[in-house]
């Protein structure tokens, strides 16, 4: 990306003298300095719970510069834009309340999306087509189609993208240089503790609340009557615990705890080729990879079991590798997943948590929870998106999304 202004780029900053001094990094290029004139100009799309902890990272972070916040609840936005604006002690942060209308801004550089999980295809692909980087929450992907969609719009539209886990380097990464030099020996299987299967949701129709645009926030998902509890973004809760928004408790911790063990083993850029439902490999559900490793849903919190000994995260932390090894880490010297996207973003190099890994960990989610749904054995095809042989379980690759919400890359 070039460092000069061409005179268009001039005329265009000087016809703007009136409005606030933020341009955005593709204007002014993206050096290695961090000037008032050169943060990387961002917008938040969704404000739930945890949009309002990202925005609070975003604020804290010198690289970035929130200039406008969009939710289909005008309440988020008028908190979030009350935050934004005493943190930079002016009032030029904008509310905007269709997301459709922030990728339109010529001076957003990045957007930020945490919005429920089956929103997060649609407006990353939608942010990529606008030239936008993305920042997107975890779990990634409502499903394995949209997978391969958000990973397809990345690349085409030649995006940096980051997936939201900051756990998988920074709670888990301590493990992968352990595994990986053998000092457990040869790794055989994985137990994962995480959440359950999400649920079907049937609550009755509540009055709706004002500022909310229902439509919007059910988006492609089926239509449902407005309740409070299936809108809440509670961490114990809420939308978390339904199969029409997301994959229950087993991706929303899952995309944390098997992006770690995945990265761990260096097959955080594959899939498992076979899952098996309780009681055909042991007591838990299965997914077997092509080197033959198990990945098992079940068993406490994350634990390896290899020829040598067991390495239980948070237990065996005096556990040291045996030799060097070479293993993926944060760019420029980044201590956290928010400053390796801002380092990636100027560098125009793929960030840790490149939308790659976090499909390919949303994607276990998801065939665990299909595993469950249908209660027999699957074999899937990681690089080809489906199972093989089987009709009925490519019916649920995908889903049927309600009209106008659908995904096109």
């Amino acid at each position: 990306m070039k460092n000069r202004l061409n005179r268009r780029q001039f005329l265009a900053v000087s016809a703007a003298v009136s409005a606030p001094l933020f341009l955005p990094g593709r204007v002014l290029g993206l050096d290695k300095g961090v000037s008032p004139n050169n943060k990387l100009v961002t917008a938040f799309i969704g404000l739930g719970n945890r949009g309002s902890e990202n925005l609070g990272a975003f604020l804290g972070n010198q690289e970035f510069q929130v200039v406008a916040v969009c939710d289909c609840y005008d309440k988020h936005s008028r908190v979030a834009k009350e935050r934004v604006d005493n943190r930079y002690n002016n009032k030029d942060c904008k509310i905007i309340s269709k997301y459709e209308d922030v990728l339109a801004r010529g001076d957003i550089d990045v957007v930020e999306i945490s919005t429920p999980d089956h929103w997060h295809t649609k407006i990353s692909v939608e942010a990529c087509k606008a030239g936008k980087d993305v920042y997107c929450e975890k779990p990634l992907t409502l499903t394995l189609a949209e997978g391969k969609q958000i990973v397809a719009g990345a690349r085409k539209y030649d995006r940096v993208c980051t997936s939201g886990s900051q756990r998988v380097m920074e709670d888990y990464g301590y493990m992968a240089p352990v595994v990986q030099s053998g000092t457990i020996g040869e790794v055989k299987e994985v137990l994962v503790g995480v959440g359950s299967p999400p649920k079907p949701c049937y609550f009755p129709e509540e009055p709706l609340p004002e500022g909310l645009d229902w439509d919007r926030w059910l988006g492609q998902a089926p239509w449902a009557p407005y309740s409070e509890e299936r809108m809440s973004g509670n961490y114990g809760g809420g939308w978390r615990r339904f199969e029409d928004y997301c994959g229950g408790f087993l991706a929303d911790w899952g995309a944390h705890k098997f992006g770690g063990v995945m990265y761990a083993l260096g097959l955080d850029d594959t899939g498992p080729t076979e899952i098996l439902p309780p009681g055909v490999d042991g007591q838990f559900a299965t997914a077997i990879f092509k080197n033959g490793i198990k990945m098992r849903h079940g068993g406490g919190d994350i634990t390896f079991i290899g020829t040598e000994r067991e390495y239980k995260h948070n237990v065996d932390r005096d556990l040291k590798p045996i030799k060097t090894v070479d293993v993926r880490r944060y760019s420029g010297g980044a201590t956290n997943l928010l400053a390796d996207f801002a380092y990636c973003v100027r560098n125009r190099i793929r960030p840790f948590q490149d939308f790659e890994y976090g499909a390919r960990t949303a994607a276990v989610c998801q065939l665990f929870n299909i595993c469950y749904k249908l209660n027999r054995p699957l074999k899937w095809d990681p690089d080809n998106t489906c199972f093989i042989d089987d009709e009925q379980a490519n019916r649920m690759v995908s889903r049927p999304q309600r009209s106008p919400y659908g995904i096109e890359v």
